[in-house]
């Protein structure tokens, strides 16, 4: 009876849509922090200032939400396999994650339900939600609460969907028996690393911002322009990049998503620079509506029309 409502919120998770769930308790990441906090000084974190607040909350769950007891950590799959059929040479290309819908909305409604099911469990329960939001260390509780491993390029990989994963965590005073830590199981590969066009991957686990596809693309802004190596090495990449992950050999175990919100609505995964060029404000709002690429808005998908290579 003692793992009966653990067993209860995992069942839930699933009829409500996610694919893996996992318990981790909520000690601080004591050596993980001085890893960020060197990985900060050096700069690594290019122009993304909000990365140097809350240092300490961001290792320490307790700071916030008080009485916090476990984290419960969610993984739902959104891989969408290529459709050749509408591959061209000459295109840029969308990180996958884009393709369907803001996973943001999806995934808070999910946690949501799941938030309320906890409650209702233990109606004196506290539960805060989070989808890459807030200063939480999601990847490090996901391997704590044994959904996956943080791997070589620094996302979280998982034996059945590989790293085509968006996570979401609860934080509760509720106490539930932890799960398993993961193990890492990338062993001595490093293609992550040998295939980063621009080797962003400074070592195993650590990315420079300053020299990532995924930063250029989408966290810096409109009128900022892309540095010369990063344009001659972008492989056509205009909003994020997925090179790392789709070298990554655990991927090959990638399943395509059952989840309906992360399907592709159209044909656009893939730009050409004359559809871009032409394309208009209104144009740019309905086709990406409701998906991430509208927060660079088209003033900067038309500056990233440079990562396009002839």
């Amino acid at each position: 009876m003692k793992n009966l409502p653990k067993s209860l919120i995992t069942s839930f998770s699933r009829d409500i849509g996610f694919d893996k769930i996992g318990f981790a308790s909520v000690e601080p990441f004591v050596k993980e922090k001085e890893v960020f906090r060197k990985w900060i000084a050096e700069g690594r974190h290019a122009t993304m200032k909000y990365l140097e607040r809350n240092i300490d909350e961001r290792f320490d769950p307790l700071l916030i939400l008080e009485g916090c007891k476990t984290a419960v950590v969610t993984a739902i799959n959104y891989y969408n396999p290529d459709n050749e059929l509408f591959r061209e040479l000459k295109t840029g290309k969308i990180s996958r994650y884009a393709w369907g819908k803001d996973y943001h909305k999806i995934i808070k409604l999910k946690l949501i339900q799941l938030a309320d099911k906890i409650k209702e469990l233990f109606p004196e329960s506290t539960n805060l939600s989070f989808v890459d939001s807030g200063s939480l260390p999601e990847k490090l509780l996901a391997q704590r609460a044994g959904v996956g491993w943080q791997g070589k390029n620094s996302l979280i990989l998982t034996r059945e969907f590989g790293s085509w994963i968006f996570l979401g965590v609860i934080l509760t005073t509720v106490e539930f028996e932890p799960d398993e830590p993961h193990k890492d199981l990338c062993g001595d590969c490093t293609k992550c690393l040998d295939r980063c066009p621009t080797s962003a991957i400074i070592k195993p686990g650590l990315v420079d911002a300053s020299l990532c596809i995924s930063y250029w693309t989408i966290e810096t802004k409109p009128n900022v322009e892309i540095p010369l190596d990063i344009v001659n090495n972008s492989q056509s990449r205009i909003y994020g990049c997925d090179i790392c992950q789709e070298v990554c050999p655990w991927n090959r175990f990638a399943k395509p998503t059952k989840d309906d919100g992360f399907q592709v609505k159209d044909n656009h995964t893939e730009l050409s620079k004359e559809f871009i060029e032409n394309l208009t404000n209104e144009e740019f709002k309905t086709i990406f509506k409701d998906r991430p690429v509208r927060r660079i808005k088209l003033k900067g998908l038309k500056r990233n029309v440079c990562m396009i290579r002839e």
